[in-house]
């Protein structure tokens, strides 16, 4: 027997549960029935079933005899936000806010991916560390980040835990003079599954970022993986002209 290593459902078990978490149904109205569901999504009664069993597993649904099912969103703590206006300032703030674990910290080699980020020979050594941080004690990202390996060597992993790592960079007195970044989804390996306390394969949202000083010198690379209930990630829009007519470009602020 050929073993699906996404089962369909557990495809229909991640829309489900995000529907739920989202507050697509009313807790206090019933879910749609098996049968509408299992319509809904093309599947067999027995494919559903499995995937309300998992739901109902978690506690994210109650199943009553003679009244139907019910979404039962859990009362987690609020989404942490974030955006791409006043880097330091929010990610400072974030820091605050927030407790970290360093679950490793050590100097390497930079692999290929990073060397190429921040403009190096792959092989470079640079500070490296994994930091797990949570909100009132929900894990919510897992961080893996390179620095300079000049101002890595001045603070430790005791300082991490303690002291957001931009903070840390500017104690070493160096100045910030921007950032790059990508955004995208990726989804969860077992460690960070088990970090993140969600499934194999659950979709996370994935930023990576480089960090430059004023001279445009990359200092930090960052890749950071977030439980997409946890985190939103927001920014501001303006209106101007394109080639094409009107298009959308991000609001313009000074660091």
């Amino acid at each position: 027997m050929h073993a699906d290593p996404t089962p369909l459902y557990h495809r229909i078990y991640l829309v489900l549960r995000e529907q739920i978490l989202s507050h697509r149904f009313d807790p206090a109205v019933p879910m749609p029935s098996e049968l509408e569901l299992a319509r809904s999504f093309s599947v067999s009664r027995v494919t559903l079933r499995k995937t309300l069993e998992h739901l109902e597993r978690e506690g994210l649904i109650l199943r009553q005899r003679g009244r139907g099912t019910f979404a039962r969103p859990p009362a987690s703590p609020s989404a942490v936000q974030a955006d791409v206006t006043g880097l330091v300032e929010n990610l400072l703030a974030m820091g605050l806010a927030t407790q970290v674990q360093v679950l490793e910290f050590d100097y390497a080699p930079t692999p290929p991916d990073v060397a190429h980020d921040m403009g190096t020979r792959p092989g470079t050594v640079a500070q490296r560390a994994v930091r797990l941080r949570s909100l009132k004690g929900t894990p919510f990202s897992y961080a893996e980040t390179y620095v300079r390996e000049d101002i890595g060597r001045t603070f430790d992993a005791g300082d991490l835990a303690e002291t957001p790592l931009l903070r840390l960079i500017e104690m070493a007195g160096v100045k910030i003079g921007g950032a790059g970044q990508r955004v995208s989804a990726s989804a969860a390996d077992h460690t960070v599954a088990t970090l993140l306390e969600v499934d194999i394969g659950a979709p996370l949202l994935s930023i990576k970022r480089v960090v430059r000083d004023e001279e445009g010198s990359a200092i930090e690379r960052i890749r950071a993986l977030y439980r997409p209930d946890m985190y939103e990630f927001e920014l501001d829009l303006t209106l101007s002209n394109g080639p094409d007519g009107t298009l959308w470009r991000p609001s313009q602020t000074v660091l």
